[in-house]
């Protein structure tokens, strides 16, 4: 009986241990339960009689056996911290590139959120037609207003011009439009000609046809800001009837944004034919667009000039010019990238570290493989200003803004040059052979013997191939930072470790 039961019970034992096994790292688990069962047999040899069968016997093999689980449990935590730690000081390239890219991702995904990055790029893309004035009169505080009467624009219009080939007026005033049959406010509303938008060469964008052909009603177009802000940058407006005043008018577009503010700058321009604009008050005074022949712009050489009309009476207007070139997010970007490039020296060295003299030098893939890395992170960390930047500048702006685009710059320039300056010491940081990040600094020497003897910090290779020497002060014979790479030698000290 006894020679049955106890094979049976040593059977359900092993089976504890394997099952405990299967708890420990793989990596170590062979040598665990190598472990184990030689201790197991001991255990058996000395409680267990194969003539006699005890449960009190059998009963402290089997606590023995259970006994592994704890230690099983106690060997996958260590494995799972030791790992944890090595993963967090011992950081790879790859790691370094995944999470440069995933800030990246994260960046350019914001700036395609932001309505302000939209309109930026909307400037670049819609700019004003070239060679346009405003003729008005300035006052005291040499702001634009209005002084040229309808009447005055006819004759313009109707006599031979030699500095103009183009002619628009617009007059603006303040009414009450209702979007709807609930939402009401004041806006400033422009009354123009219908050559208006075509003379500045901004494309209107209608969402239906049906808006760009229907000409029973006034036809009205929205400014990009009042498009944004009273009707959430719905791109189905056109087509809607609104009451501007007294008349229902038909929205038939929205302008694009631009970096040109008109003067009064209208959140939307009403288009009526010439018979409309004479019969609309004609005391009022507007403001008249001119486009310049060859002529004109030889004899408009500033931003600024003064024109005087022929006739009974010779009153003086005064002609400013329409700069409708925004400079544009990337041009911006490359002027601060230049920026940074220059102060870069400035702020960290550009050297990456002497070598020791040694026959166990990396490879030419090894070197190839640094630069590429390097090239890599520079790379990602201009595309992360560029985009971070944008970002910064426009979170909060839903158009066209001149301190949005000081902002970017200056965001550009510090991003580039302090993302370059990190790449820089990172590689400075980091094995020639596995591009791992050296660790466990020990100061070496003493600062009294800096011209006697070697004085500064030494780090390791977690992978036993290279020693980094860093001097505490730079003299003539260590000015800089030093590799030693190190022989076959050393990797019986790094025989665990796993890279």
């Amino acid at each position: 009986m006894n020679s049955i039961v106890n094979p049976v019970f040593r059977a359900m034992d092993l089976s504890l241990l394997h099952s405990a096994s299967l708890l420990v790292p793989a990596v170590r688990r062979e040598e665990w339960l190598r472990e184990w069962r030689a201790e197991f047999w001991h255990v058996t040899d000395a409680r267990i009689e194969s003539s006699a069968f005890c449960w009190q016997a059998q009963r402290e093999v089997a606590a023995f056996c259970l006994g592994s689980f704890a230690d099983a449990q106690c060997m996958r935590r260590l494995a799972h911290d030791e790992q944890r730690k090595t993963v967090s000081m011992h950081s790879s390239a790859t790691q370094c590139l995944l999470w440069l890219a995933l800030l990246f991702v994260l960046c350019a995904t914001l700036a395609c959120l932001f309505p302000g990055v939209r309109a930026e790029y909307d400037t670049v893309l819609h700019p004003v037609r070239p060679n346009l004035i405003v003729i008005a009169a300035t006052d005291l505080n040499d702001k634009q207003v209005p002084a040229v009467s309808y009447t005055e624009f006819q004759n313009w219009r109707s006599s031979y011009q030699r500095y103009f080939d183009g002619l628009g007026f617009y007059r603006t005033d303040t009414q009450t439009v209702a979007l709807s049959a609930t939402r009401s406010g004041k806006f400033t509303v422009a009354l123009a000609s219908t050559n208006m938008m075509a003379l500045l060469g901004l494309p209107v964008r209608a969402a239906n046809e049906a808006a760009d052909t229907n000409r029973s009603l006034p036809q009205v177009v929205l400014s990009y800001e009042m498009w944004t802000r009273s009707f959430g940058s719905d791109p189905h407006v056109s087509g809607r009837t609104i009451q501007v005043g007294e008349q229902i008018a038909r929205i038939a577009g929205v302008l694009p944004c631009s970096s040109w503010k008109p003067p009064t700058n209208p959140d939307l321009w009403i288009l009526v034919p010439g018979a409309q604009l004479a019969t609309a008050n004609q005391d009022t005074s507007g403001f008249v667009v001119a486009h310049l022949t060859k002529l004109g712009q030889d004899a408009m050489d500033t931003e600024r000039i003064s024109i005087m009309v022929r006739g009974e009476v010779e009153p003086w207007f005064c002609g400013i010019a329409i700069n409708g070139n925004a400079a544009g997010p990337w041009r911006i970007y490359l002027f601060a990238l230049f920026l940074a490039a220059l102060a870069l020296p400035a702020v960290t060295s550009l050297s990456m570290s002497e070598s020791s003299f040694s026959s166990h030098r990396p490879s030419w893939k090894q070197n190839m493989a640094r630069w590429l890395f390097l090239g890599a992170k520079l790379a990602l960390v201009a595309c992360i200003a560029y985009f971070a930047s944008l970002d910064i500048a426009y979170w909060r702006i839903g158009g066209y803004s001149e301190i949005a685009e000081l902002t970017q710059l200056a965001a550009n320039f510090l991003l580039c040059l302090f993302g370059f300056r990190w790449a820089l010491m990172d590689q400075r940081q980091r094995c020639p052979v596995c591009l791992r990040r050296v660790t466990h600094p020990a100061r070496v020497g003493l600062a009294s013997q800096t011209f006697l003897g070697w004085n500064g910090t030494e780090m390791i290779c977690v992978g036993g191939h290279t020693l980094l020497h860093v001097p505490s002060l730079p003299t003539s014979w260590f000015g800089a930072q030093r590799w030693l790479y190190l022989d076959t030698s050393w990797e019986f000290l790094f025989a665990d470790l796993t890279l």
